[in-house]
């Protein structure tokens, strides 16, 4: 009984957040591999890998559910050595509600590497963003819908038109680095924009993103060397920190690169520092990666497996699949570029 009236569920949520949306605090995707993302996670990424760089990521998330989300992200980034500086473009369109409510959002990105000295560097990073979120009606269940019978239909009365959202989004961010740890911090919708679909003040509310980690390298490939060059083998443990809004997530992990093997485990919540109310901790999920480069190319794929509550509607957890390609523009052999030591994904 409670499985045949889950549309009629879930949709009488929908079209109350809908018609109540200056109620409400809209929230930001969320991916898992976020530093395989990296454009999406901080501006000052463009162009730190000193080459032609493509990107396609995709993530689904509670397949189980006729809920679901979709994300398809694909980017595109380059650096330019005489300007010290980095060019971003990223697009991707998101699907909520099995595609009752729908985004899409272009980005254009620019960063500027500072060397400070010989062993540190700061970089920074801007982003201007054009975003269009639709509501499909035509995907909605309504209260009149609904009979002691069951199901009636379509009726007349209500809406089969579309309304379309748009506006500008403003992002900035930084980071500082050595050969061995980073830090960085981005400030994602920094005026706040509009999303009421009906003229009324609903602001999404900034975001703000803390990253850190350092890398233990056991081994290292030199690539400026004939002969034997030997093997990319070092550990990295991270650790990202979320807020926006009311809400706030905390990711804590690490990551095993071995040569060609790629492969990351690592834990979202914050289960000791905060409860919802007594009894309901901050757990959401323990993420599973696993991956594989070969030169310029690298292919990953990561799982969420779903530890909080929501774990009894067996929502089928979370999926994500990056394809990441490096293209060198440049064929001579030229000097060694000082690189973020954060997790990345090619050779």
């Amino acid at each position: 009984m409670l499985r045949a009236q889950f549309p009629f569920l879930l949709t009488t949520f929908l079209i109350y957040w809908i018609f109540n949306i200056n109620n409400c605090i809209a929230q930001d995707i969320q991916y898992s591999q976020f530093y395989a993302n990296v454009l999406y996670l901080n501006p000052a990424f463009a162009g730190n890998a000193h080459a032609l760089r493509g990107m396609f990521h995709q993530r689904i998330q509670w397949p189980a559910l006729d809920a679901k989300y979709i994300t398809s992200h694909v980017s595109v980034d380059s650096y330019f050595t005489k300007a010290n500086s980095g060019i971003g473009f990223m697009v991707y369109k998101d699907w909520q509600g099995a595609n009752i409510i729908s985004s899409t959002e272009s980005a254009l990105q620019y960063a500027y590497e500072l060397h400070l000295s010989n062993k540190h560097s700061f970089r920074a990073g801007i982003q201007t963003s054009y975003v269009s979120r639709n509501i499909n009606y035509s995907g909605l269940y309504f209260p009149d819908q609904y009979s002691s019978n069951g199901y009636l239909g379509k009726q007349t009365n209500q809406p089969t038109n579309n309304d379309i959202l748009q506006y500008w989004d403003f992002t900035s961010g930084g980071i500082f680095y050595s050969d061995n740890y980073w830090v960085g911090v981005t400030y994602a919708h920094m005026n706040q924009p509009n999303q009421s679909f009906y003229g009324e003040e609903s602001r999404l509310p900034y975001k703000l993103d803390f990253i850190g980690g350092f890398r233990i390298d056991f081994e290292k490939k030199n690539e400026f060397k004939e002969g034997y060059q030997g093997r990319d083998i070092y550990l990295t443990p991270t650790a990202h920190y979320k807020l926006q809004g009311k809400s706030d997530q905390f990711d804590l992990g690490l990551y095993l690169l071995y040569d060609h093997l790629i492969t990351g485990f690592w834990y979202r919540g914050i289960p000791l520092m905060k409860h919802y109310r007594w009894g309901l901790q901050n757990n959401e999920s323990i993420v599973l990666l696993a991956g594989w480069r070969v030169n310029s190319l690298s292919i990953s794929y990561s799982y969420d497996y779903t530890v909080s509550k929501l774990a009894l509607a067996k929502t089928g957890g979370s999926h994500e699949l990056n394809i990441t390609y490096l293209y060198d523009i440049s064929r001579k052999k030229k000097k060694i570029m000082k690189r973020i030591p954060c997790p990345h994904f090619y050779k």
